[in-house]
């Protein structure tokens, strides 16, 4: 056997395993009083750019950590700020993250060295060894996986992502070399070297003053890390979200079940997705739309979370299983069947029976996801009977109400409900905001407008489209339709409240003034009170009225402590008035509280400008 010597800049690093020292350099082999290095798991080089050296090392242990083990260690060649701070990360990640399918490593684990003679400092990053293949490896040898396999595999990592981000990590880095097949059957994932702990300091750098409903629309994360073809486009722009990671295991699925490497996949030319299911002829259509979802181009447009995922898992398999059913000979032979007898007479059905019947049966098959043979059932029920277009775009506008969390998901619904029925306003309402939170603005323009000619006194449509102008910066047209709102009805409370609000944002504090008092007027709903007495606050803070300010801020807080706005207005007036322990609470308040508001983005920016500066 032959150990190596640490120092990446000797000249011949194998030594025999029976010395202390390195025979070329004087370093010493035994790092630490614990660690020799047994082999290199990566080759080593004198590349510049290979700043992370990769052995397996025979560890000795700690009088904390006593147990032999062969495990193994990172060894970071340069020390710049950035790729310290890197491996720090990953250190932290590997102490905080506690799953047996992910390597351990302990505060001990982590540590500096110098080598003889050097100026240079090692730092040096030790983890317990994970036997087995990589998934690049083994798709090589042996090409493209099961269904069944893919199920089993796709659930297996994302109860690994689930400890990952409830941990407060996501990955950055999911592809098939980092992860690994184990000899039990189980996957690990590995190489957590990219990994970013998810706080409140990192959101506030990814939240641009522009944001979106999410709050992470900015484009100040310190490191963006790009794997071709796995990393989401928000991720290659430095603005990573947990749901990144859920793009990247979708790409490595798309290579698992196709056999192929993502370079040799074609794609659309104008959306640039992949052209992959012609390659997975074994994948139904279930799964695969499952996959593409996951790999989203927004990340609204994804799951949002790990439990998500795992819940559809839990269907996936029956909902595999109906489809299969569904596209089968036999089902369309029945299907066809019945609609013969009714078609030739309602031998044993009814007109009004068989029609109610077909949408019972689309609504299982798309509940099941199988939209296509659903709309088939849906389309015959309403050649025998049309008035059973209410009840299917019912039912597709409650599919849309339930995934809200899911943009791109609901607003398909909302379209297949207006498919069905283009004469139910409150629809179009619906597929209007989605559309604004897609950044869709035909979409936007065209659902209110179809709404206004059904409904001319719709107050929520005139109030939904000024939201949208105004996130537009079209403040004229904003103010229009929050007007036009106001008009139709004394029940718009919340369009007084945004035109109050737009009128502080003006600085036409006495407009802000004589609209919040008329809305309170109007309203016991406590959200919209407290929105009121905010902008009361707001424009009285600007006319330097400084207690008045406060009263109405604490009122508006006491109404409703989840008003971000309010509590970064409350910290201002506090400085001004010189309380400076309440200003304190209410600014960390302002600072960590969730708002899609471009002011708030602003006062936080203005609060950031001022500590620079001190």
């Amino acid at each position: 056997m032959s150990c190596y010597c640490i120092n990446p800049f000797c000249d011949r690093r194998q030594n025999p395993d029976d010395v202390g020292n390195c025979l070329c350099c004087g370093t010493s082999l035994l790092i630490n009083d614990r660690i020799r290095l047994v082999k290199p798991l990566r080759a080593l080089t004198d590349d510049p750019f290979t700043y992370i050296e990769v052995f397996e090392v025979d560890d000795a242990g700690t009088e904390w950590n006593p147990i032999r083990k062969w495990r193994v260690m990172k060894v970071l060649r340069w020390d710049t700020p950035k790729l310290v701070k890197l491996i720090e990360q990953e250190s932290l990640a590997l102490q905080l993250i506690q799953h047996p399918n992910i390597p351990e490593s302990t505060v001990y684990d982590f540590f500096t060295f110098v080598p003889n003679n050097s100026r240079l400092t090692l730092h040096c990053l030790i983890m317990d060894k994970i036997e087995g293949h990589n998934l690049e490896q083994w798709i090589e040898s042996n090409g493209r996986i099961s269904q069944p396999l893919a199920l089993e595999w796709l659930k297996q990592l994302v109860e690994i992502l689930d400890v990952v981000h409830h941990s407060d990590f996501f990955h950055r880095d999911i592809k098939p070399s980092n992860i690994i097949l184990q000899p039990n059957g189980q996957l690990a994932l590995v190489d957590f070297g990219t990994a970013r702990r998810l706080t409140n300091t990192y959101l506030a750098k990814v939240s641009g003053s522009g944001g979106t409903n999410t709050g992470r629309g900015g484009r100040y994360e310190i490191t963006a890390v790009v794997s071709s073809r796995y990393t989401p486009l928000e991720q290659i722009e430095g603005q990573a979200v947990p749901q990144s990671d859920f793009f990247a295991l979708g790409r490595t699925f798309v290579q698992l079940v196709t056999g192929t490497q993502l370079i040799d996949l074609p794609k659309e030319q104008q959306t640039g997705k992949l052209i992959w299911r012609d390659k997975a002829p074994q994948i139904d259509n279930p799964f695969a739309d499952f996959i593409e979802e996951l790999m989203a181009p927004l990340p609204v447009q994804r799951p949002q979370t790990t439990r998500l995922i795992l819940q559809r898992l839990e269907k996936l398999p029956q909902q595999i299983k109906t489809y299969k059913l569904t596209n089968s000979q036999i089902f369309k032979y029945s299907k066809y069947a019945l609609m013969g007898l009714v078609v030739v007479g309602g031998v044993f059905l009814s007109i009004p029976l068989a029609a109610n019947y077909l949408v019972t049966q689309g609504q299982k098959l798309e509940t099941a996801n199988n939209s296509q043979g659903a709309q088939e059932l849906f389309n015959w029920a309403l050649k025998i009977s049309p008035r059973s277009n209410r009840t299917i775009s019912s039912f597709y506008f409650d599919k849309g109400s339930r995934n809200l969390d899911n943009p791109q998901l609901a607003k398909k619904y909302y379209e297949l409900a207006v498919k069905y029925n283009d004469k139910d306003a409150s629809v179009y309402n619906n597929l209007a905001a989605m559309c604004q939170l897609l950044g869709d603005i035909s979409c936007v323009k065209n659902s209110y407008e179809k709404q206004f000619t059904l409904e001319h006194n719709n107050w929520e449509g005139h109030y939904g489209l000024g939201n949208f102008y105004e996130s537009q910066g079209k403040y004229d047209l904003a103010q229009n339709e929050y007007q036009i709102a106001m008009q139709k009805s004394e029940q718009a409370i919340p369009a007084i409240a945004a035109l109050s609000r737009l009128k502080n944002k003006n600085k036409d504090y006495n407009a802000a003034i004589y609209l919040a008092t008329k809305g309170l007027q109007k309203t016991q709903n406590r959200e919209l009170q407290a929105s009121l007495y905010k902008d009361l606050g707001w424009a009285s803070f600007r006319q330097k009225k400084l207690n008045l300010a406060q009263q109405y801020l604490e009122k508006a807080t006491d109404l409703d402590p989840e008003r971000t706005d309010a509590f970064c207005l409350q910290s201002q007036v506090e400085e001004a008035l010189n309380k400076k322990d309440d200003a304190r609470i209410s600014l960390e308040v302002c600072m960590l509280g969730k708002s899609s508001l471009p002011e708030v983005f602003m006062w936080r920016q203005e609060l950031l400008d001022r500590i620079l500066k001190k």
